[in-house]
């Protein structure tokens, strides 16, 4: 399948993403044509050639040929989800109790399926139909992502919703076997990137889960096609190298549709064709990589470093993406082990292990003792601090001899664990939203379950502990309301945003991530009352807020409870930041 001449290139998708009609680049990708895409743009041709293109002329235009967004879904019942009776019966906190139980009623409010009028028609709509119902992650987001449906489903497993479980992986399992690959989302616009291979985690949750056995002898080649499609089009080597390593790539000729105003002008200030195409692939790499957008990416040197229009993804070789896949081989070994595929299964683990070799070969540090990104260009490790940086821990792709005692003293002398809110992912505050203040559920949870299966418990347990009390909070300050995004500088409900879109609420992997928390840490963990927060002036008591307002539906418009940090990007300090009032009100 090609790129849409409607809603991946041409001139209509350019006029409409420039005429500033939607504040959101993604609203008009999302819209359904009314008529073929053939009728609509001969139409489209026809008008330009006789009248000049007025923001008018176009919004009339958009009218009669396009549908607004989310008629392509239908909210529908999971059959598989019953009131909460004994699925969180070892939650010891009573608040946290009926915390999970407002989680575990928040899956249907995201549930979905593909609607019939898609399945008739499915070339006048940009949602690429996918055969079971799934779980929307929220707000803008209208459709299936790949990465967050891991979280989300831990989420789900918690709550015994295994069969809706099993759907959506055999959704992941069709597009891979359609595609060759997992895109970002479900949207043809997505079809030139994926995202981190999570599919191989999903599976094992659901054997771990289920043990159904002839399930996982049946996933296992779509494992190996997916593992394959990496393998062709993302390994990297150097002759040094003990094997090669990956990174996410893109190569692309056009701006992000979804994005496509802000991509213009990301590559505005580079005078050829070709690097506004290698930056264009760049932004779309970051995005493949979950981190949309991130101080991680950028230059550090040049007159735009720090910035967007610095980004070059494709030059790191990224630790997190490296220790998914190895840990994909080492679990692909042991499914084969359990189907009783012994030559398969060894076949895998001797990949495991050279991949093993060369992620400390080539991303550990001896003197910092942690892992980190390889620049490429430098030809070094990039010394900064995040969250991805602890990939290996939890994927099984640490060294036999690895000292965690050192992980946990990197950890404190950082400063990363005695913020009150979370981890942030990153000590820059750029004014993305995957740089500092912000703390993200996904790569907290794998931060944390990685500290625990390398025997930091107790670090592991105190971390969870403060994660699940800052959701909370902020859940209860907000009338129920749960989010993409936190900030990891206050302990209550303050949140701070920055990015290209506003603060997201639903929100599929933070239920999923705090169901989980709470499933397997609830009979050690307690909310524990403030005195009173300095953020607010105000005491938090235990009472719980009644939520104000339904739970929200993918279709609930976002609420801001971002601001914006303005600040010229900087390396932030523990004492500096909490210090600094201006970031607490």
């Amino acid at each position: 399948m090609g790129p849409s001449p409607v809603w991946c290139e041409g001139t209509l998708l350019h006029a409409v993403q420039l005429s500033g009609l939607f504040p959101d680049c993604k609203t008009f990708v999302d819209m359904p044509l009314k008529h073929d895409a053939e009728a609509t743009l001969a139409k489209w041709n026809a008008l330009m050639a006789l009248t000049p293109i007025t923001n008018d002329v176009l919004a009339l235009f958009l009218r009669e040929n396009f549908d607004e967004p989310e008629g392509e879904l239908e909210e529908c019942a999971p059959t598989d989800w019953l009131p909460m009776t004994d699925q969180f019966g070892n939650i010891v906190d009573e608040d946290y109790r009926k915390f999970a139980a407002a989680l575990h009623a928040k899956w249907p409010t995201l549930y979905r399926k593909i609607s019939k009028k898609v399945r008739v028609n499915p070339e006048k709509y940009s949602i690429i139909p996918v055969p079971n119902p799934f779980v929307v992650p929220g707000g803008r987001f209208r459709e299936m992502y790949y990465w967050d449906s891991f979280f989300t489903i831990k989420g789900l497993i918690a709550s015994g919703m295994l069969n809706t479980v099993r759907g959506m992986i055999d959704n992941m399992i069709y597009l891979v076997e359609t595609y060759g690959f997992i895109p970002n989302g479900t949207r043809i616009y997505y079809l030139n990137r994926s995202q981190p291979p999570l599919l191989t985690w999903c599976v094992k949750a659901y054997y771990e889960a289920t043990g159904d056995k002839e399930f996982l002898r049946e996933a296992l080649p779509t494992l190996r096609k997916e593992l394959a499609f990496f393998q062709k089009h993302k390994s990297y080597r150097l002759p040094e190298w003990s094997a090669p390593l990956y990174r996410f790539v893109v190569e692309t000729t056009r701006p992000r549709p979804e994005s496509y105003r802000e991509d213009l002008e990301s590559a505005e200030h580079l005078d050829s064709f070709d690097k506004k195409c290698i930056l264009w692939g760049d932004l779309a790499a970051a995005a493949e990589s979950g981190r949309d957008f991130s101080s991680r990416f950028f230059a550090v040197h040049g007159p735009y470093a720090g910035q967007l229009a610095s980004t070059r993804t494709s030059q790191l070789i990224p630790v997190d993406l490296n220790s998914i896949i190895c840990g994909n081989m080492k679990t692909l070994s042991e499914m084969y082990t359990e189907c009783g595929e012994t030559e398969d299964a060894q076949y895998f683990y001797n990949e495991h292990r050279l991949l093993r070799a060369t992620i400390r070969q080539v991303l550990w540090n001896e003197e910092h003792n942690c892992w980190f990104d390889f620049d490429l260009e430098e030809r070094k490790h990039a010394l900064s601090f995040h969250d991805t940086n602890f990939f290996p821990m939890y994927c099984d792709s640490y060294h036999e001899d690895l000292d965690s005692q050192a992980i946990v003293d990197y950890l404190t002398t950082s400063g990363v664990v005695s913020f009150p809110g979370g981890i942030p992912v990153s000590l820059v505050n750029s004014g993305e939203q995957w740089d500092f203040p912000n703390c993200w559920p996904p790569t907290t949870w794998v931060l944390l379950e990685g500290l625990r299966k390398v025997g930091q418990e107790e670090l592991a347990l105190s971390l969870v502990e403060k994660w699940v009390q800052k959701n909370f909070n902020m859940w209860r300050a907000s009338g129920g309301r749960m989010f993409e995004k936190y900030n990891a500088v206050s302990p209550c409900y303050k949140v701070k945003g920055g990015g290209e879109y506003v603060m997201q609420e639903g929100f599929g992997w933070t239920n999923g991530v705090i169901l989980d928390f709470l499933k397997n840490y609830g009979s050690q963990i307690h909310w524990r009352v403030y005195e009173s927060c300095e953020c607010c002036d105000v005491t938090l008591s235990r009472t719980l807020i009644k939520p104000t307002s339904p739970v929200p539906s993918s279709s609930s418009t976002a609420r801001l409870f971002a601001s914006d940090l303005t600040q010229t990007p900087s390396v932030v300090s523990l004492q500096s930041m909490l210090s600094d009032s201006s970031m607490q009100n």
